[in-house]
């Protein structure tokens, strides 16, 4: 049998942990190699991105983000270790080179070098680092990413949803054009064609791991890609995030995972691949930690609102306006939310994502259960290092061969 055309979709770290587990056990493993073709390889990659280096080079060069993209060619690079380290350096001065990568950098000179076709630059930069597979970002046009919460407020730009005061949980996600100094002309964000021919094309459509609403979600909203996604025959993989994460999916269920994915690309799931291995539970304390002081610093900063807000009304000889009690309504509903937010996390640790069989139900689709997970240090602010639970890349994929090949009776 002739190996498999797959594609995967996402962006950040998880998909880039994905692919280079891919790229390593297929060259390890002959038997992995035959399911899965590197060269066949697509990954089609979100551009909502605006945080970070890639936000202000978005910024000032009127470019798509570069940094998803960038991650994606390094995992899948066979070039030299240098080239690779050079391209993921990060200058650390306090200067205007301070946090950006060279990587960003050289795929901002390519696009601009190449008549701003960014296509054309990740090709250029493919070729420096012997990149096997193809990235494809899912759109060619500058976009913005907005989430829509369940009470109607609209949070606008990708770093801001889950940093976002207001912690009603997210209804949908929907993209914006961005305004863009290079051009006055209206348009209507579409999918890059390039994207829906490799949906088009594929045998097996993998779909994560990576940040729900602002990794694997912006991908899904376009009506072209749910077009394709529909019409697709492919084999449909659906790997669930093994923790939650603040401000996207507190206390998510792995259903409520499906179910946000299965909403908004209006796609059937053939396989949820859950995690079944249990984190440390020094791991998980910190996660549990960091959730509640990310939420007492948000009541925090509602109750130093609501306190400036009297004290400026005290000061008035005359009634407090309506809009005062309104907005101080507002402000304890939100703090309320979030207190009843801290005693769920503190009550039942929800914070590493499991299947339960009591509680999930995956609307036909089997479910794959393996340990996964792997503990490692991520350096935060201030150089501060924090232990998090990330999927193993080799573990998980050689789990999705074995899936894939007991489909396929690969045996």
């Amino acid at each position: 049998m002739k190996s498999l055309k797959l594609v995967c979709v996402g962006g950040g770290t998880g998909l880039s942990s994905l692919l280079k587990g891919f790229k390593r056990l297929s060259t390890i493993d002959p038997d992995a190699a035959v399911i899965i073709n590197i060269d066949e390889l697509s990954a089609i990659v979100t551009v909502s991105d605006d945080g970070g280096s890639t936000g202000r080079l978005v910024d000032e060069f009127d470019v798509l983000p570069p940094g998803d993209i960038r991650k994606l060619l390094v995992s899948l690079s066979d070039s030299d270790k240098l080239v690779s380290s050079l391209f993921e350096y990060r200058f650390s001065s306090d200067g205007p080179l301070g946090g950006h990568n060279i990587g960003n950098l050289l795929l901002i000179a390519l696009t601009e070098l190449n008549d701003n076709n960014f296509p054309r630059a990740i090709q250029l930069a493919s070729q420096l680092l012997a990149v096997r597979g193809q990235i494809i970002p899912v759109s060619l046009q500058p976009t913005i990413l907005c989430a829509e919460l369940i009470d109607e407020e609209i949070i606008r730009g990708e770093s801001m949803i889950p940093e976002r005061k207001n912690r009603s949980p997210i209804r949908r996600i929907f993209l914006e054009p961005r305004p863009n100094g290079k051009t006055n002309k209206k348009y209507e964000v579409k999918a890059h064609q390039a994207s829906i021919d490799s949906i088009n094309d594929a045998d097996v459509i993998i779909i994560g791991p990576g940040s729900l609403y602002t990794s694997i979600m912006p991908n899904l909203v376009y009506p072209e890609i749910r077009q394709a996604f529909s019409d697709s025959s492919a084999v449909k993989v659906y790997i669930c995030n093994v923790m939650s994460q603040p401000g996207e999916t507190d206390n998510y269920s792995v259903t409520e995972h499906v179910k946000a994915i299965t909403s908004h690309a209006k796609i059937d799931l053939d396989y949820v691949i859950v995690n079944d291995g249990i984190a440390s539970p020094q791991v998980l304390k910190n996660y549990i930690q960091k959730e509640i002081s990310g939420q007492l610093d948000l009541i925090r900063k509602y109750t130093d609102e609501g306190l400036i807000m009297s004290s400026k009304q005290g000061n008035l000889t005359t009634n407090p306006p309506i809009d005062f009690f309104d907005h101080i309504s507002s402000l304890s509903e939100q703090i309320s939310q979030l207190s009843s937010g801290i005693t769920k996390i503190a009550s039942t640790s929800q914070v590493q994502v499991l299947f339960d069989p009591q509680k999930d139900h995956l609307d036909g689709a089997q479910l794959v259960t393996a340990d996964m997970i792997y503990q490692t240090k991520v350096v935060v602010d201030q150089g501060i290092e924090l232990d998090v639970v990330r999927h193993d890349p080799m573990k998980l994929a050689t789990t999705l061969v074995k899936v894939i090949g007991d489909h396929f009776d690969f045996s």
